[in-house]
């Protein structure tokens, strides 16, 4: 026997929410709840939507054993009536009625009845389980004026360019303002190094902080800071700062003991050095010339340059980086004819060098972040440098002598 479900304003017409009739189709187990519930059910029912087994179904639609037939006035989501009366709402429901028929409706099998008709199955854990660990499409809603189809999300560290600033001109701000810096000798350069080392692990201090972690944020701040004012005065003070920073790092902690001292260590740390050896490799290629520093930088924006404009909108994560590296290989045939004295073949180790580890650098970035959405527009600027740097500096020294 079908089983009739009733909904606000028809479960009040009817004085019950659930029904047994009898009946070979849904218009004739609506007859029959008709007859029985009198004139004002009929009045809702006519703008009413009728669904069976949780599907829309019209009045010509066979029933079987343990079918159920559910009435769904317009609160709903009924239909329009013969009348033109869109959403209208025969009988006044309370809040509590509304908030509940607002919820998705469940149409599930009532425990009583333990029909084999066939429609009442249980959650599909397994499969609920795969949607949540395959990737999930989504899709962007407008870009260059175009629609763009479903793309699945990103990996969770990929850096994902965006066009909500200013990038292109605070890139050739960055540019020009560094390149003087450089040109200006090592102290002027090591200044400006240390003042964006700076701003960037405030950046990256406060994004873990945010998540209720400890590291030791003066330390912090002033460790980035120190390294690359320490290269102004050669390799042997930056290895001096360098451990002059970790001892530092582990007294502040010892002295004011935390519940996860190491972790809290780790963290500093891992703040200071990326940054800092970012910062200071070009402070120290700049005693050795104007033209390391000045090839250094050439090959670290034409990645960015490269990944961003092809990157931005991209579909896939690897179109930016695969543009990042072209370009590093046009800069290479550059510095190859411009700085002869890096060697016949040197350019172009320097190039590999700079085309494996540029597009890692975000990765880098996202890692010392711990979270590729977090804000810290300083450490973005220089995450090409993050891993580049350090490796770039000693390869191209080897050459230089």
């Amino acid at each position: 026997m079908p089983v009739l479900r009733l909904f606000a304003s028809a479960r009040e017409a009817a004085g019950l929410s659930v029904d047994r009739i009898d009946g070979g189709t849904v218009g004739e187990v609506l007859d029959e709840a008709t007859r029985r519930y009198g004139e004002r059910f009929a009045d809702i029912l006519t703008h009413s939507r009728v669904w069976v087994n949780g599907q829309p179904a019209d009045v010509r639609a066979p029933l079987r054993e343990g079918d159920v037939v559910a009435v769904l006035p317009p609160v709903s989501g009924g239909s329009d009536d013969s009348r033109g009366n869109r959403g209208r709402i025969s009988t006044p429901i309370s809040s509590e009625q509304r908030e509940r028929l607002e919820e998705p409706l469940p149409f599930t099998k009532p425990e009583s009845d333990m029909s084999a008709s066939g429609w009442f199955r249980p959650p599909d854990i397994e499969g609920s389980l795969a949607r949540l660990t395959s990737p999930r499409p989504v899709v962007d809603e407008q870009l260059n004026g175009e629609r763009r189809a479903a793309v699945f999300e990103r990996e969770p560290l990929s850096a994902v360019p965006d066009t909500d600033k200013p990038h292109v001109r605070l890139g050739l701000a960055w540019i020009v303002v560094t390149i003087a810096a450089a040109a200006g000798g090592r102290v002027t350069l090591g200044l400006w190094m240390s003042a964006v080392a700076a701003i960037a692990a405030v950046q990256v201090t406060k994004v873990w902080m945010e998540r209720h972690e400890r590291p030791v944020s003066y330390v912090a701040v002033a460790g980035a800071a120190a390294l690359p004012l320490a290269a102004i005065g050669g390799l042997d003070t930056v290895n001096i700062i360098a451990v002059l920073v970790v001892v530092i790092t582990l007294l502040a902690r010892v002295t004011n003991v935390t519940k996860a001292p190491s972790r809290d260590v780790a963290l500093t740390l891992m703040i200071i050095f990326p940054i800092g050896l970012a910062t200071a490799a070009p402070v120290l290629l700049r005693n050795v010339s104007l033209a390391a520093p000045l090839a250094l930088f050439a090959f670290a924006a034409a990645h960015d340059m490269g990944a961003y404009l092809v990157g931005t909108g991209a579909v896939n994560d690897w179109e930016g980086p695969v543009a990042g590296i072209a370009s590093i290989f046009c800069v290479t045939l550059f510095v190859a004819v411009l700085v002869p004295s890096f060697g016949p073949g040197g350019p172009f180790v320097l190039g590999v060098v700079a085309g494996i580890l540029a597009p890692l650098g975000p990765l880098a970035a996202s890692i010392v972040l711990g979270d590729r959405d977090a804000t810290a527009p300083a450490l973005r600027r220089l995450d090409s440098l993050l891993l580049l740097g350090p490796v770039w500096a000693w390869v191209a020294a080897v050459l230089l002598h």
